[in-house]
């Protein structure tokens, strides 16, 4: 029944608000998190974008673009560049080269800076 009630809220045009927390920004609706995407910082210029989730309710509506550009506008603000390790992440840089092109670190890829022995590593993240 509550995945039925989140549904419901999400189709009524529910307001959802994006807070940073961290290396993270969140995005908050009603019924608590809607999405976050997470991303490491490799060295002081470059950020791993290493995870990208939005709740099963809330898809389709282009949050986790949305999520994955405030990330972005944030490496653009400070200089940054960014790996794009998750598969969404990678995804949307691919379909979109020219719009990322000013902060996206080509050179280097997750698996430069995965530790194959933690489980949080940058290649162990999922979507």
């Amino acid at each position: 029944m509550e995945n039925g009630s989140r549904e419901t809220a999400a189709q009524a045009g529910e307001r959802l608000t994006a807070q940073k927390q961290g290396n993270s920004f969140v995005l908050q609706g009603l019924n608590g998190k809607a999405g976050e995407v997470t991303f490491q910082l490799v060295d002081v210029d470059t950020w791993i974008v290493d995870h990208t989730y939005v709740d099963p309710a809330y898809r389709g509506r282009g949050l986790g673009r949305q999520l994955l550009d405030l990330v972005v506008q944030e490496a653009r603000e400070k200089g940054r560049k960014v790996i794009p390790a998750c598969s969404y992440a990678l995804a949307v840089f691919q379909d979109n080269p020219d719009t990322y092109a000013d902060v996206w670190e080509k050179e280097r890829t997750a698996t430069d800076y995965s530790d194959p022995y933690s489980s949080g590593s940058a290649t162990s993240s999922g979507p």
